[in-house]
């Protein structure tokens, strides 16, 4: 599976301030939006190998960023209930200091990367919902 691309990602930076804000993705990221049930076991199996991830309690998300067009390749009929936006979405992104509270969040705070290695949270999300959802029809045992 082909997870690399070819164009630049742009620098990026969380908000500061007190405040979320709805930003663009397929720039400087895509997200990667997960339901909190199957999300929650993907975290734990990805350990420390996570970039950032944005909890959204309204959505009953967990939001992965990932660089730009590498899911391109992803085969989400493995992965019925998770979505990738890109370049038509906007995010509500969480001021880099909002890690708890009622609003999105960030469940994972941005440190050294925001990035998540997109390889092993495929990986991380198709046992994840596996696991939550059985077997689906027509795939590989």
């Amino acid at each position: 599976m082909e997870t690399t691309n070819t164009d630049p990602v742009l620098p990026w930076t969380p908000p500061s301030g007190r405040s979320a804000q709805l930003q663009p993705a397929g720039k400087s990221w895509d997200v990667v939006r997960v339901p909190r049930h199957i999300g929650e076991q993907a975290l734990e199996l990805l350990g420390d190998d996570v970039g950032a991830v944005i909890e959204n309690p309204f959505d009953g998300v967990l939001c992965w960023l990932i660089a730009p067009g590498v899911a391109a390749a992803w085969d989400m009929s493995a992965l019925p209930s998770i979505q990738v936006w890109g370049a038509t979405a906007y995010i509500e992104v969480p001021s880099i200091d909002c890690r708890r509270g009622p609003g999105v969040r960030w469940r994972v705070p941005p440190r050294d990367r925001h990035l998540t290695d997109p390889a092993p949270l495929f990986a991380a999300l198709k046992i994840a919902a596996s696991a939550a959802l059985g077997p689906r029809k027509g795939a590989a045992r």
